[in-house]
Formats: C-alpha cells, structure tokens, sequence
C-alpha cells in the first residue's frame, strides 16, 4: 500500500510539471549499522556550481535498529541507535567542475526512542521486526555463522567516520533539465571495529539529473540518479563482500510556495553481502524518505525527513534527519 501511494504521487508530479532548479534530493543513504559507512555518495539532482561559488551542507541522521534474524547457520543481531552527521562541502574550482568534501561523525548508542516506536508500531498495527524479542536502552550488534562470532560491539564511542571526495562536470545544463557525471572515492579513515568506518577504500561513478518548470512560484520538480561502485577489500565482513553495488535514486518535490517544498524520494542499491542469505545482510534495499524543506532565504535552507524500509528489514525501519545549508 505505501509503494503504491508513493507510485501515485510520483506519477501526479511528472503530470503537472516541475519546480525551479535550486530544489534538491535529500541526502540520504542506508543506515543500518553494517552499511551506512561504504562510498555511496549523496546525489546533487545534476546541479553543478558556478567557479567560485560555495555551499556548506550539515545533515544529522538518527537511525534507530531494531532487527534479528536466525537462518541457517547464520544469526544477525542488530539493536542500537545510530547518530551520524555529515558535513558536506561543495565548492566551483572551474567553470564546469565541482568538488565536494564530505566528512562524517558517527556514534552508536542504545536506542533512546525504543520506547516511542514500539508504541507507534502498537498504536498502529506496524510490524514489530524483531522489536518484541529485544530490550529498550540496549546496544548490540552481533553476526555469527557456524558458531563463529565476526561481529560483536556493545559500547560506542564518538569518532570521525570515512571521508568521501568527489568530482562533478555538467553534461547537461539548460533550463528544462539538469544532468552531471560524478566520480568519487571513499577513504578508510573510520576505525572499522566500532562500525565507524568500512575499512575499505571505495570508488565509483554516478549520473544525476533534474527536471525543471519555468514557473518560479510553485509547481513540481523531479530528480534521479543511478551509479555504480567498486568497494575495496579490509571490511569486516570482506569474506561475504559483494565489490560491485549498483545504486539510485527517483523523487519529486512541490513548491507550495517560496518557502515551503515538501518532497518524497525513494533510495535503492543491490545487495551488499551477497554470501549472506539474511534479508538484514544480502538482500537489496529500497528507502522511503519524505519530508520537507524550508527556505529561510535564497542563500540558506533548512530540511527535516523521515525515512523507513520499503524492502523490510534491509534498512533501519525508522531514521529522522535535519539539515542546513548555506551558499555563499
């Protein structure tokens, strides 16, 4: 039911038309605790900054995990909170290349809204997930297969996560529709025992694009991307690795006014660990993200999102985010 309201709303968008090319897709990304820290880059709706021109972005993201799996050999155990919040800096070296910085904090913790999302899943007959099996203010992420233990962590800490470059050159600039080729690399700067980082150095290639109206005063935009990346060796789990990660993304947005423009988008990429059965581990993942913006200026806007799982059980089932960014 929720992909076919989605679907709807979607397909109304392309049919009335498309906003003004400063609108952006959310910059989201899968946050369960075993894949949240791999390259996959944020997506800039095809936008390519003028030389010279500047944007500060700071997004913070709390995940809350709460999902078990038994199958086979294989046990998955994933209940914690996760605080991760990027900064993003994207500034125009020359007339057709961007460079963007992104620099991450991550901390995992015990889930503090345990409580308030079993009550709203109670309240409305949501699916539990594994949440009926497992303490409130806990933190555990375990993975085991034939009784051997690869992951096992119950006390976080505050660090600096992978750092991520990119570079991005306009393909196609007009004003009806936004296209960008991006290429990037993540490095292995977080320490991989704490889920911090990936321990693995991942590069890849993304396209980006945007559709646009004419009209400045209200209307729809629509936005997609898709890519490919090549994820390095040193992962914890590197024995059951997939290194080729097909991703994308497809949403629309509506200018109510100059001001508010609430959005809807959908985040999806193959399986990560493709040695694993577990839906948590190796399946794909689609993410649902709704939420808004807030233009307190042309320069300066504010966004607030939630997210959940699509495909259950392959993302955290509840991730709020807000940000801010700046042009100067």
């Amino acid at each position: 039911m929720r992909i076919r309201l989605v679907v709807i709303f979607l397909f109304v968008g392309i049919s009335v038309g498309y906003a003004q090319n400063h609108i952006e897709p959310f910059h989201t990304r899968n946050l369960s605790p075993l894949i949240h820290f791999f390259g996959i880059p944020n997506q800039n709706g095809g936008e390519v900054l003028q030389k010279k021109d500047f944007v500060f972005g700071n997004y913070l993201n709390i995940a809350n995990n709460a999902t078990l799996s038994r199958l086979q050999e294989e046990t998955v155990y994933l209940d914690g909170e996760m605080y991760r919040n990027d900064i993003i800096l994207r500034y125009g070296l020359f007339d057709k290349l961007e460079v963007e910085l992104s620099v991450p904090l991550v901390r995992h913790s015990s889930g503090l809204m345990d409580p308030f999302i079993t009550g709203w899943h109670n309240t409305f007959g949501l699916p539990a997930k594994g949440r009926d099996e497992m303490e409130n203010y806990k933190l555990t992420y375990l993975y085991q297969e034939n009784e051997t233990t690869y992951v096992l962590m119950n006390e976080g800490k505050l660090d600096i996560g992978d750092i991520a470059l990119r570079l991005t050159t306009p393909l196609l600039q007009n004003d009806k529709h936004l296209l960008s080729l991006s290429t990037f690399v993540k490095f292995s700067t977080g320490e991989k025992s704490q889920l911090i980082g990936s321990g693995t150095n991942d590069l890849g290639f993304n396209l980006s694009g945007r559709l646009l109206n004419d009209r400045a005063d209200r209307g729809f935009t629509w936005f997609y991307s898709g890519g490919y990346m090549r994820i390095g060796s040193g992962a914890v789990l590197d024995d059951f690795l997939s290194r080729d990660i097909l991703f994308g993304s497809l949403g629309s947005a509506y200018r109510i006014n100059q001001k508010w423009i609430p959005k809807v988008q959908l985040d999806f990429h193959s399986g990560f660990y493709k040695e694993s059965a577990t839906r948590q581990l190796g399946k794909e993942s689609i993410q649902l993200i709704i939420g808004t913006d807030y233009y307190i200026s042309k320069k300066l806007n504010l966004s607030a999102s939630f997210s959940e799982d699509l495909i259950v059980n392959t993302a955290p089932d509840f991730v709020l985010q807000f940000g801010v960014s700046y042009k100067l």
